[in-house]
């Protein structure tokens, strides 16, 4: 998982895009830069000035974390003899939020 930090270059918001976000358009205050980062592709608007790159998946080590802790409960459930391992909406919510946080704090 990449986070990509980027600059508009006319009013200067530093915008942290995620590759794990799909079809998601990050847009700068003034509209006229914008980024759609992507695991195998990146859509740009603009010519947005690159910051930095951090490759680190904070999502699932939140779920890990929130797991261990008790917050949250995964669900065993089992497709075709394999056992896969679900979170409810509610916790996906809460752990994007918690995600949105750290990467704010990025900037």
């Amino acid at each position: 998982m990449t986070y990509l930090k980027w600059k508009c270059p006319y009013c200067r918001e530093e915008v942290i895009s995620n590759s794990k976000r799909r079809h998601e358009m990050n847009i700068c205050k003034c509209g006229k830069t914008g980024c759609d980062l992507e695991e195998d592709y990146c859509r740009w608007i603009g010519m947005p000035e690159w910051v930095k790159e951090y490759d680190y998946n904070f999502f699932d080590e939140l779920v890990i974390g929130l797991e261990k802790q008790g917050i949250i409960k995964l669900i065993p459930q089992s497709r075709k003899g394999a056992l896969s391992l679900y979170i409810s909406l509610e916790d996906v919510i809460f752990i994007k939020n918690l995600e949105d946080e750290i990467t704010e704090s990025l900037k």
